[in-house]
């Protein structure tokens, strides 16, 4: 094999492009977070991290006290943690409001990037300007009433977080970017589980420490520039090692790569060698190729060197395999041992094919794309729990078809943590008096929220909205929305999250603007908060909207569909019509004469709005 890697250079990298290629998003989104944490490929970030104009704004600067955004130093509040860390408490707090200031300042031309209202805008100034660190100080000053112990217990916190983020997070991304990339060579669909695999198996703790050890013995190697090469290469394969066996303890996996880069070194080495190309096309790209390609090309062929390297390994060295032990990473499993291991999968789906409950037409695609039941509610019951089960099968099923890893498989999944299934399951359909409950049971949590806002705010109690009941109806409509236009994604969270952030965002754009061009009145106004458009809506009410929706989706709706299904249909009903009743009283009512109290809107003439907008 000494002489074939490089021969081969050409069939690796295309296997590697080839897997990038198979599961892009993924993997570029995984490097992307190794970059920003900083543990691999950097080179991106940090040409970013510069500041070319740096030396020609530095006149600028001294001419302009207030331009101090100039100085990069001030999105970091280094200086205030200087300050802190040397005991001038004084110094730093006043430093901080002086940073605060000027990013208030900075920003007040601009209506999109407002960091005066809203809690968001006071996270991104308290972060930025470095008050949340005086704010920290100032409370272990109180504790001590010492400068001194103050300045020392901040030290050993910052460093004691920073170790923690390090050691339990950062350090052990290498290993677990690496399992994913195993995967993905090997298999068509990579699950979540398979990233977070070693909290799966319980091993993720063996892993940090693993990782821990390598960077100390390179850290130490370091300080020798001949040893800090060679060691770099001699443990250049701990990370994939890990991957594989995270139960290894470190000096296992620091030994196994040790042999099995002997002699191969210098072949590494010419390999990394023939990507300075991309490292070129990175300097002219500003390091947006990286990113968008580069890192996860790089990776991916590298990891198409490890595995010859451990084919090698296996072969002269027959022992290791107690090591090296998870062959399923590298190999799918021959259909007669997946049929043997997973044969109940094959009697679950069997089971609830032949008990699938018969449906046609335009129901079905009423229920299974808009998750609303229009049939008896015995088969309701039935047919969630038929849905419930194919979806904790999906992964299996995918496993016995070899298109998934097979965790059965794995020497380690006896370790794994067994979960309870939830007692209320997000995978159901809703009938139509369900829907009502649910959006007159949002409508009035929204109004709530909005009135107890406003009196902490102001200390008076105010009816919000349009209407004169306690019924916000942006909020109902937004769960409603949310629960049946987002069905189809209630499998999964993060897309469901995303929806929920444009339906509702849009929804509440829609309704400021039309609001305010029938009555000439603004009834909420988010100008001065981060992030916002026109005042309309803004990142923290998206974020609160997406949150929101997915507390709804995934535990409110399915807990209240489980209490109404032990009421009588009959009494449901009945409760419905009043509610609907009186709510389409209250809305006929208020289109003509809507609620118009002191404090429920913003009074602003359209003219002025549209200018300000302009």
């Amino acid at each position: 094999m000494h002489n074939s890697i490089l021969a081969r250079r050409k069939e690796l990298k295309k296997k590697g492009h080839s897997v990038v290629r198979s599961h892009y998003f993924l993997l570029v989104f995984l490097m992307l977070i190794m970059t920003l944490f900083g543990t691999e490929f950097r080179g991106a970030v940090s040409r970013w991290g510069k500041n070319p104009l740096a030396e020609e704004e530095a006149d600028d600067v001294q001419n302009d006290p207030g331009n101090v955004l100039s100085d990069a130093k001030i999105f970091s509040g280094s200086d205030v943690i200087s300050d802190i860390s040397l005991g001038k408490l004084a110094e730093g707090s006043e430093r901080a409001e002086e940073n605060s200031l000027a990013l208030k300042d900075r920003f007040s031309d601009s209506k999109a990037l407002g960091l005066t209202n809203g809690v968001l805008a006071q996270i991104v100034n308290s972060l930025l300007s470095g008050q949340l660190f005086v704010h920290l100080a100032q409370t272990i000053r109180t504790v001590t009433r010492s400068d001194k112990a103050t300045a020392v217990l901040f030290t050993i916190g910052a460093f004691l977080w920073y170790a923690l983020g390090f050691i339990l997070l950062k350090n052990v991304y290498s290993a677990v970017i690496r399992r994913a990339y195993l995967t993905a060579r090997t298999y068509r669909v990579v699950s979540m589980s398979d990233i977070t695999w070693f909290a799966v198996v319980r091993k993720w703790i063996s892993a940090c420490l693993t990782m821990l050890v390598v960077n100390i013995y390179g850290v130490l190697w370091g300080l020798t520039l001949v040893g800090a090469v060679i060691k770099y290469y001699a443990y250049w394969a701990v990370p994939w090692i890990v991957a594989e066996n995270p139960s290894l303890s470190p000096n296992q996996a620091i030994s196994l790569s040790r042999r099995m880069m002997n002699g191969h070194k210098w072949e590494l080495f010419k390999y990394q060698v023939t990507f300075l190309g991309w490292s070129g096309l990175s300097l002219v790209t500003s390091g947006i190729s990286d990113l968008v390609y580069g890192n996860a090309y790089r990776l991916a062929a590298e990891t198409e060197f490890y595995v010859l390297l451990r084919e090698e390994m296996l072969a002269r060295e027959p022992e290791t395999a107690q090591m090296l032990h998870d062959a399923c990473l590298f190999q799918p499993a021959d259909r007669i041992t997946l049929a043997e291991t997973y044969f109940d999968v094959v009697e679950e789906i069997t089971d609830i094919h032949e008990k699938k409950i018969d449906m046609g037409g335009w129901r079905h695609v009423i229920a299974d794309w808009f998750g609303i039941w229009l049939y008896k509610t015995s088969q309701k019951r039935v047919y969630d729990e038929q849905e419930e089960r194919g979806l904790a099968l999906r992964h299996d099923k995918l496993s016995l078809q070899g298109q998934a890893y097979p965790r059965r498989l794995s020497p380690l999944w006896k370790n794994r943590k067994e979960t309870r299934p939830e007692q209320y399951s997000y995978i159901r359909h809703y009938t139509v008096w369900t829907l009502i409950i649910l959006f007159m049971l949002f409508c009035f949590v929204g109004w709530s929220w909005e009135v107890a806002l406003h009196f902490m705010q102001t200390g008076q109690f105010v009816n919000r909205g349009t209407l004169h009941g306690p019924w916000l109806p942006i909020y109902g409509t937004g769960g409603l929305i949310v629960l049946i236009l987002c069905s189809r994604f209630r499998k999964n969270p993060f897309v469901e999250f995303l929806t929920a952030v444009v339906l509702c965002g849009t929804l509440e754009y829609v309704s400021a603007w039309h609001l305010e061009n029938k009555y000439h009145q603004r009834w909420w106004s988010y100008d001065g908060y981060f992030l916002n458009l026109h005042g309309r809506i803004c990142a923290e009410g998206l974020l609160v909207f997406g949150v929101g929706c997915c507390v709804v989706v995934y535990l409110v709706a399915p807990a209240v569909d489980h209490l109404l299904s032990k009421v009588k249909q009959k009494g449901l009903i009945i409760l419905c019509l009043i509610l609907t009743t009186a709510y389409t009283s209250d809305l006929l009512y208020s289109r003509e004469h809507p609620n118009m109290a002191e404090g429920a809107i913003e009074q602003q003439d359209t003219a002025k709005v549209r200018q300000v907008f302009q």
